[in-house]
């Protein structure tokens, strides 16, 4: 094996077979012996070993055709459910949670996992103090599946769900009726609430800050130098020295406070739809910022927008529109939003005007790879120019764009009748706008 020959490490259970029977039986035997492996395996890959076959075979939107991926069931252990305790989330919601005696599954131990609510606690019928059965969900995910009823010795306990916050002691309640979800509703001052927005705004899909995790949040709230996230873009030197994480021996700012003060103020110059995700919006993550940046430009336009106007927005839609009009309807809400851009958080996206607006309202999916576009940059010519670049071809699709292997989507394409272009009619559909795209620059396979 190539791999092998140039000194990389790779996996000596590696096999080749020939027919679905003997693959068939290379499932059961490595289901029979998983963990005699030097380290874990959920399953096995099954790949088709011809590389000609590989390129005819293609690819879908997520994978290979010419491999499979087969998965065992999780592994199942049992441990002592020690006690159940709750959570509360940076919009409120207190979740309960499994606090277990230490417990190896699936290659890590595990101590923790979510209950989700009160009613999927009743719905389990676990008890504190039983026996219960944990497994990783997909192999990750740490999952209370249930009591081990048998070995119960009667002093086992139902768990009550609190009435009142755990952090700040305010009445719960769910955010509307029907909701199974109870909820702080002390958004605004609730301790827990508090660092956890603080974190969020740290977090990938949000700025992106380095350095601002938990324990920095935590600390900063605690040092009294930030009262909510809207101060965190006009902390100084002077106030970052206050909080005891940042300040060394010698009680000087030490290089990870310097290094805060540098990324926040780069954060400043993040995209729009960063800073609507940073806002901690129920419902708005990525997606819907994306959608909600490239419709309207500018915070202030979706500040105005009506629940109508943001709901029309593709990949938005009424519930999400609720939610965005509801947050900003918040005096306190708006105090974070001007404080942000007080300090020179930029609130607009920057627009080329020599960029021609020329795909306004199209939606357009791209597929397979492209020799002088990666995925992201494709995307991103087609949103600036009024684009959507779509994950999906559906009878309202204008165009498909086609690179190597381009899957599924081709096909899809083909049976709707949605327009296929290779790169070259990509590159003229960018350069001058869908009238410019004549049948010729259509793939030559259709």
């Amino acid at each position: 094996m190539a791999l092998a020959a140039w000194g990389l490490p790779v996996s000596t259970h590696t096999s080749r077979v020939v027919g679905a029977d003997a693959v068939v039986e290379k499932m059961k035997y490595w289901g029979e012996h998983r963990h005699d492996v030097e380290h874990e395996i959920d399953g096995l890959v099954v790949k088709v070993d011809e590389m000609s076959l590989h390129r005819r075979l293609g690819t879908t939107s997520r994978a290979p055709r010419w491999a499979i991926a087969y998965k065992y069931p999780p592994e199942e252990v049992t441990t002592k459910l020690l006690d159940i305790r709750v959570s509360v989330g940076r919009t409120g919601r207190v979740t309960p949670f499994a606090y277990m005696e230490p417990v190896t599954v699936a290659g890590s131990t595990v101590s923790l996992a979510t209950l989700h609510n009160g009613s999927e606690v009743k719905r389990k019928g676990v008890l504190i103090g039983d026996t219960v059965v944990l497994r990783k969900a997909g192999d990750v995910i740490p999952e209370v599946l249930g009591p081990v009823a048998d070995v119960r010795d009667g002093t086992e306990r139902e768990f009550v769900m609190p009435t009142h916050c755990p952090e700040c002691g305010t009445l719960l309640a769910p955010a509307k009726e029907g909701d199974v979800d109870v909820r702080c509703p002390n958004q605004q001052y609730c301790p827990a609430q508090l660092r956890e927005r603080v974190f969020h705004v740290s977090g990938r899909g949000a700025f992106d800050i380095e350095v601002l995790g938990y324990e920095a949040a935590t600390g900063l709230l605690e040092a009294k130098v930030i009262g909510d996230e809207g101060d965190l873009f006009s902390l100084d030197a002077e106030k970052l020295i206050e909080v005891p994480i940042f300040r060394t021996n010698a009680g000087s700012l030490s290089a990870n406070g310097k290094r805060l003060l540098a990324n926040l103020d780069s954060a400043k110059d993040k995209p729009l739809w960063r800073v609507l995700v940073a806002l901690s919006i129920r419902h708005v993550g990525p997606t819907a910022a994306r959608a909600l940046a490239g419709e309207f430009g500018s915070l202030q336009r979706i500040r105005e927008a009506s629940v109508d106007e943001l709901a029309a927005v593709d990949g938005v839609g009424s519930t999400i529109a609720a939610a965005v009009v509801e947050w900003f309807s918040v005096d306190w809400h708006q105090q974070i939003v001007d404080k942000w851009a007080s300090a020179g958080v930029r609130m607009e996206d920057e627009r080329d005007d020599s960029i021609p607006r020329n795909l306004e309202g199209l939606s357009i999916v791209v597929t397979g790879s492209l020799e002088t576009y990666s995925r992201d940059q494709a995307k991103e010519a087609i949103l600036v120019r009024g684009g959507k670049a779509a994950g999906s071809v559906s009878k309202k699709t204008a165009f498909v764009v086609v690179g190597e292997a381009p899957g599924s989507k081709h096909d899809k394409a083909v049976e709707l009748g949605v327009p296929v272009l290779d790169e070259d009619g990509f590159r003229r559909l960018l350069e001058d706008g869908p009238d410019a795209v004549a049948p010729t620059d259509l793939d030559e396979s259709e």
